[in-house]
């Protein structure tokens, strides 16, 4: 690795000023009025900073905003250099995890990479587990571990492991910086890398006495973001041809179509041609769920508008959805049907044809793909909608059942509460730009990340997990969001397994007076894990329910947030009521919901065996 970091660094754009020559330094000095005895003029105006000041300085050249970790005795130069100024606020988490979880809810929500900087040894293998989330979700994060000083390399040094090596596997990139002058270009490398292509992580690990040397820092010209690659023109007419022949169009839209900010594409795609429109859940919010054309989720969040929909669609476009276990389970019914066209546009060519075969497959931009592929439409069409009649109707007749049937859970007064009340009751309070964070456990019950359950109405609106489905990912990413969006609510959906794992996220969020509402799902068991227990192995429940009623909401008062336990079902809305007016004052809460262990058909399908 620290041979090939050379070669990677042949198209990096970072500059040393050019050293004059003495009759330059010479004639400088004397305009200047300075006498020339040797060099020490042209030294002396040279730009000497730390190794920690580099990183720092680099880190506001591209724009962060936020640094997620905390301190260590290998990266205090790197703190020491934050110390005093204003640009970038760094965020002290209680557990490393967490600082690698809000760097990817940042991602997930900005598109820009998230930073987290963490100590040596176990600072950066707690990261592991949300760094793993971000590079199965595809999103950009740019890590800054520390490392013992290079003097004790290979000798036992304390916290020394191999870190690049640990981070190989869920990383892009990853490098050791060993001198001083290869921090800021690999930093600029590291930049590059995460943003370009199928975005991810990367590590950069830098020795504790690297960061506090002197050395000549030279200009640094920010990367920003790559350009767009644009798809073949042949086959986008061949697509556009395949799709104006459509009769049942349906666009399944992902986390790549977000990602790509390809939103007024989408929307213009599907009231050209009539379509549908189905999304992952990174993709949720691509078209508001009160729009006409939308159908809701697959694979684990589909419900009878999508199980309809996929497998009696003609042509499929896919535009950035990867078709992953929790998007198919591997199912006939669950992907587009053998005769249908599938038409699949992603940035990265290795995801052509990698879980269902491509009839035609385009590499490229998602926004500029669909913009040539739209000009094609309106070249060769006739500004009609392709779509039968019949394919609509259904759609229309199947949605309004789908509203009808949540409508009748909303509205049940059991005890323990259902739910979908709870669903309903904070979509009631909380308005239509609230940001949503829905952790494991509820998505695994096919509620939170399903419509027409709880309804998403923009993109970047949602934390949510990869398929690399981390228990309590999206909750300790989730305060994140009144950084991002400081004005604008924010609830989270999670279970009692997955909020359990994270609970020191707490503080965190009060410290920095995050107006944030953890909305917990109480049924005092590993929900999704029992649902099996119950549906394949004749109810042997082992391991999967929770003996201590935890007091969620008394753990909420002593972490500085406001906290209450609900049981009535009629206190639902009054208890949210309650937490937003708390949120508003700056004030994170936590409501604890003793729900019912219900479960909606598109869940029990899924695990069915």
């Amino acid at each position: 690795m620290k041979r090939s970091v050379r070669s990677k660094m042949a198209d990096v754009r970072w500059r040393r000023p050019a050293r004059p020559s003495r009759d330059q330094r010479s004639k400088s000095s004397r305009e200047a009025g300075v006498a020339v005895v040797n060099d020490k003029h042209w030294i002396e105006s040279m730009v000497m900073k730390s190794g920690g000041q580099a990183v720092v300085d680099v880190l506001k050249a591209e724009g962060v905003k936020f640094i997620f970790g905390m301190p260590g005795g290998h990266t205090i130069g790197i703190y020491d250099a934050l110390y005093g100024q204003q640009q970038i606020s760094h965020i002290l988490v209680r557990h490393e995890q967490h600082a690698a979880s809000m760097a990817a809810g940042y991602a997930q929500l900005t598109g820009e990479p998230g930073v987290c900087c963490v100590t040596a040894g176990p600072g950066a293998t707690n990261l592991i587990t949300s760094v793993a989330e971000a590079y199965v979700g595809a999103l950009p994060m740019v890590i800054i571990a520390g490392r013992g000083a290079t003097r004790n390399a290979h000798r036992g040094a304390s916290q020394e492991i191999d870190q690049v090596k640990i981070f190989a596997a869920i990383t892009k990139w990853g490098v050791r910086v060993d001198r001083p002058d290869l921090i800021v270009e690999c930093l600029r490398q590291a930049f590059t890398i995460a943003r370009s292509g199928k975005p991810g992580p990367v590590l950069i690990d830098i020795p504790q006495d690297i960061l506090g040397m002197q050395f000549d820092v030279g200009d640094y010209l920010p990367v920003g973001k790559p350009a767009a690659v644009r798809g073949d023109s042949e086959r986008i007419k061949t697509a556009a041809t395949a799709l104006l022949a459509a009769k049942r169009p349906l666009i399944v839209a992902g986390g790549g179509a977000v990602a790509a900010n390809a939103t007024s594409e989408v929307r213009q795609l599907a009231e050209t041609l009539g379509s549908p429109v189905v999304t992952t859940l990174a993709g949720r919010g691509i078209l508001p769920d009160d729009h006409e054309l939308t159908a809701g989720g697959i694979g684990h969040h589909r419900q009878d508008v999508t199980k309809y929909l996929l497998p009696h669609a003609d042509v499929v476009i896919g535009i950035g959805a990867r078709f992953e276990q929790q998007e198919t389970n591997w199912k006939p019914d669950y992907i587009p049907a053998p005769a249908a066209t599938y038409i699949q546009i992603d940035i990265d060519p290795n995801e052509l044809g990698r879980s269902v075969v491509a009839t035609i497959g385009i590499t490229g931009d998602a926004r500029l793909v669909l913009q040539d592929l739209l000009t094609e439409l309106k070249t060769k069409g006739t500004g009609q909608r392709t779509a039968s009649k019949e394919w609509l109707a259904e759609l229309s007749n199947r949605r309004a059942a789908l509203e009808t049937e949540r409508e009748s859970m909303a509205s049940s007064n059991a005890t323990p509460i259902h739910p979908i009340r709870i669903f309903d009751r904070i979509q009631r309070v909380f308005p239509r730009n609230a940001t949503v964070a829905i952790d494991v456990g509820v998505l695994a019950q096919g509620m939170g990340g399903a419509f027409p359950y709880f309804k998403i109405f923009e993109p970047r609106a949602t934390i949510v997990p990869s398929s690399f489905y981390g228990m309590g990912f999206a909750a300790s990413a989730f305060p994140v969001a009144r950084l991002v969006y400081p004005d604008r609510p924010a609830v989270c959906f999670v279970g009692d397994g997955s909020f359990q794992m994270v609970m020191n996220i707490l503080p965190v969020a009060a410290e920095l007076k995050l107006g944030v509402t953890w909305c917990i799902f109480n049924d005092h068991a590993l929900g999704s894990i029992r649902d099996i227990q119950v549906h394949a192995f004749n109810e042997r429940f082992i391991g999967t329910e929770f003996v201590l009623d935890l007091d969620y909401a008394g753990l909420a008062v002593a972490s500085g947030c406001y906290g209450e336990r609900v049981t009535d079902p009629y206190q639902v809305e009054a208890a949210l009521q309650r937490a937003f007016v708390a949120n508003e004052s700056g004030k994170p809460a936590v409501l604890d919901f003793v729900v019912a262990k219900e479960r909606l058909v598109g869940s029990t399908e899924f695990f069915a065996r």
